[in-house]
């Protein structure tokens, strides 16, 4: 499963709150900047925030603002820069902090996430939610972490002790198997090298705050229980594929693909057969509008995240059917263009209601 960001309210909050600010301070082009993000579009606030730092590059809001836009546009190593110009020029700016930790977190820099998070509370000692946040931090960096690796130029995978050992040789074979595979279909390679850590089911549930029912994570980097996985080594390589997935994806289209799509693409790669879960949908005559499931499923219980599992499976084989793989490629680079799903289906001559009207037909669910 792919994990959304725990502190993505937060942030959402303290943007909300710059805006605010600048309303009150220099309403132009804050105003405009941060207008055009709470609308969801990205590239204007980008654009508008690009032109007025060639203009005052050292204004620590307009900093903070193009680092907003630049994360929503999946840019992070540039939403990191800015954001740390930000502070630099006012570190006092906790909503900069906040969005840098959880940018650096989920990039990976375990370390940076931490020393942002110490930073803010200086001067914002109050801050709740920051300080939980840098505990967990600090609890994820005080456990036992994975001492061995095993890399080549598109992975790196982490591991600890022996029987890890071979579980992760496995896992370079799997992984390699399944990058060429997935991106011929997709008609993309990323060319980043994707993270995986091998941890004992204790620290994958410590670090992570995973649902009982997760069996792996992709939060930045691919972290795997491996408890029992030598004596299933199937269901090993499966959910290795599954995070895989989500991991290229993140690369290849890094915004506005919708969970219900990319938890489906991962099921078709890891090999889930989408016509049973039509199958199963249609007996239970259940179809949930998708819209629900546009989101995180982190948030549902067991046999929720079942359905919306299901849903996303046969909803993703329905799309494939209609577009192909390499329509979903096109689709996907629609979507990192800015485009919603339901403006990129439109490129497969049907509207986003007349396909979800299909799926709820096909199903018998009533409206």
């Amino acid at each position: 499963m792919s994990r959304t960001r725990v502190a993505l309210f937060i942030v959402l909050m303290l943007v909300a709150a710059a805006h605010s600010s600048a309303q009150s301070s220099t309403p132009d082009p804050l105003e405009a900047g941060f207008r055009a993000i709470q609308n969801g579009d990205a590239d204007t606030a980008a654009s508008v925030f690009r032109a007025a730092l060639a203009r005052n590059p050292r204004e620590p809001r307009l900093l903070f603002g193009a680092g907003v836009a630049a994360h929503l546009q999946g840019k992070e190593h540039d939403a990191m820069s800015l954001l740390k110009q930000a502070l630099q020029y006012e570190p006092r700016l906790t909503q900069a902090a906040a969005i840098l930790g959880e940018v650096a977190y989920h990039e990976g820099d375990l370390d940076l996430a931490i020393k942002t998070y110490e930073g803010a509370l200086k001067y914002a000692p109050a801050n709740l939610a920051i300080r939980e946040r840098l505990e967990a931090w600090r609890t994820e960096a005080a456990l036992p972490q994975s001492s061995q690796a095993l890399k080549d130029d598109r992975f790196a995978i982490m591991f600890d002790g022996p029987v890890q050992e071979k579980l992760a040789a496995r896992a370079t074979s799997v992984l390699g198997a399944a990058f060429w595979r997935i991106g011929k279909a997709l008609g993309a390679y990323p060319s980043a090298p994707i993270n995986v850590i091998l941890y004992s089911e204790r620290q994958f549930r410590d670090i992570t705050g995973a649902p009982e029912w997760s069996d792996g994570g992709f939060d930045g980097q691919v972290r795997m229980p491996v408890r029992g996985a030598s004596q299933n080594l199937q269901e090993f390589d499966r959910v290795l594929t599954h995070e895989l997935t989500h991991a290229m994806l993140k690369s290849l289209a890094p915004r506005n693909v919708p969970v219900w799509l990319n938890e489906g693409l991962a099921m078709h790669f890891e090999g889930r057969d989408g016509l049973r879960a039509e199958r199963q949908l249609a007996a239970a005559h259940l179809f949930v509008p998708l819209a629900v499931l546009r989101t995180s499923f982190s948030g549902l219980d067991a046999g929720q995240a079942a359905l919306a599992y299901e849903e996303s499976a046969f909803a993703t084989r329905a799309l494939i059917d209609r577009a192909g793989l390499s329509g979903i490629g096109l689709l996907l680079q629609d979507l990192d263009a800015g485009q919603s799903i339901e403006q990129a289906i439109e490129r497969f001559g049907v509207t986003f209601p007349a396909f979800e009207a299909d799926l709820m037909r096909r199903v018998g669910a009533s409206h």
